[in-house]
């Protein structure tokens, strides 16, 4: 299993290798950010707690409508995009870039990375505190 030291730097080193990445947080079931990059602690916390209702909300109309489970989400924005990815149990990846960025390229290297570290966004990792990357 991925540590949370690990999963900090992980993150660290997926928006160094796309460079219209800003933000990119490692979010629990229960909406607190387990890991973080490009961002400080406080709005961390808001922003995991933020995508964590997001994926709710999704997940809640998509079993609505029949359309069930969610995989992701994009929002447009006038100064760049949000992209939330369901990783397993409600955990969740979120990341924000410029509006430069590559929607296809961003999507894929966050499916790759939560190939690599879905299994460490559980609730048994959230309860080890660490220092994350920002």
């Amino acid at each position: 299993m991925t540590s949370p030291t690990d999963l900090s730097w992980i993150l660290s080193d997926f928006a160094g290798r796309i460079p219209e990445v800003t933000q990119a947080i490692a979010v629990s079931v229960d909406g607190l950010a387990l890991a973080y990059t490009g961002v400080e602690r406080d709005d961390a916390d808001r922003l995991a707690a933020i995508a964590s209702g997001v994926v709710n909300l999704l997940s809640a109309a998509a079993q609505l409508t029949n359309t069930d489970p969610v995989e992701h989400s994009l929002t447009a924005m006038e100064g760049g995009y949000m992209f939330s990815m369901a990783v397993s149990s409600g955990a969740s990846l979120l990341v924000t870039t410029t509006r430069d960025a590559d929607i296809g390229e961003v999507s894929y290297m966050m499916s790759e990375l939560i190939n690599q570290v879905g299994d460490s966004l559980s609730p048994q990792v959230r309860s080890s505190h660490h220092s994350p990357t920002h």
